[in-house]
């Protein structure tokens, strides 16, 4: 495909946008269909050139993924974290980011906390976003702000921005393979009064849906593991921020890894983390970049 006619996709209307999600949904429901149908085979798992783990599972529900993201768009580009190929095209204008399997390594362990996630960029923002955990049964969409939904197994959905959530002490999620100093120090700053460890963008997930409230990853992390959640809780009404308060993602990013961030429900809880972070010794925040 002709690099000119790629570059004519500058930006999608709303409708636009909510057509290619609706479109989307069976497809991931049948990524993760067959994702959760491989996790009690022989998933012959192998280690990628990170060091991350990567199963027939990843490579099947890649293939259901791009696939039909080709057949629904010929001029939309692909990155996917199984085929970095097109990495410097997908972030310029509009792309699909996919992540297959995220959660690789709970999903070998036999966790039910993993993921199948596809966003879509629009001139370096996510503006779209769908996390399907298939073992929890569970599908999150969105599409534009105040359109984030929770769809059910029989096709009921709510609107995730339209929630009532009473006073609580915050809730904290963190990564349970990827806890790193830098977030327990935080952690120790913020004394919240629950921390749970869980794995995959679940977490973005969880926060959009007001099952919790702030989610801290200070250790690098990858777009395709996060650009589906940034979507889904700033639809939501939520943030998604680098932990001095920029943007996660810009337009001019011309990179694929994320140093850190912090997400969460509400600008207060912004403000909280934000707070807290400003009391750790700057050795301390500045320790692993």
């Amino acid at each position: 495909m002709a690099q000119g006619r790629r570059a004519e996709i500058r930006a999608m209307n709303l409708s636009s946008r909510q057509k290619l999600v609706e479109a989307l949904i069976p497809i991931i429901r049948k990524a993760g269909a067959v994702v959760h149908s491989l996790q009690k085979s022989e998933l012959a798992p192998r280690s990628k050139s990170d060091g991350s783990p990567v199963t027939i599972a990843d490579l099947a529900s890649h293939d259901i993924l791009c696939g039909a993201c080709r057949a629904l768009s010929k001029t939309i580009p692909i990155l996917s974290e199984e085929d970095e190929s097109s990495a410097t095209t997908a972030l310029n204008t509009v792309a699909f980011v996919i992540d297959p399997l995220d959660g690789t390594k709970e999903y070998i362990r036999g966790r039910d906390e993993f993921t199948v996630n596809i966003a879509l960029i629009e001139n370096g923002h996510a503006t779209a976003g769908l996390i399907h955990a298939p073992a929890r049964g569970r599908l999150f969409f969105s599409y534009g702000s105040g359109y984030a939904f929770e769809e059910t197994p029989d096709g009921r959905r709510r609107n995730l921005g339209k929630q009532t959530v009473p006073p609580r002490q915050p809730i904290v999620l963190v990564s349970r393979s990827h806890l790193d100093r830098q977030t327990k120090d935080l952690l120790a700053a913020l004394r919240p009064r629950t921390v749970r460890e869980v794995g995959s963008s679940l977490k973005f997930a969880l926060i959009a849906a007001a099952e919790a409230d702030a989610y801290i990853r200070l250790s690098p992390t990858m777009l395709w593991d996060c650009a589906a959640g940034i979507a889904l809780v700033e639809a939501a009404g939520g943030f998604v921020r680098r932990t001095d308060g920029s943007p996660l993602l810009e337009a001019r990013s011309r990179t694929l890894k994320i140093d850190g961030f912090v997400a969460g429900r509400t600008p207060q809880l912004a403000q909280w983390i934000e707070t807290a972070q400003k009391t750790i010794p700057f050795e301390d925040r500045t320790e692993n970049r």
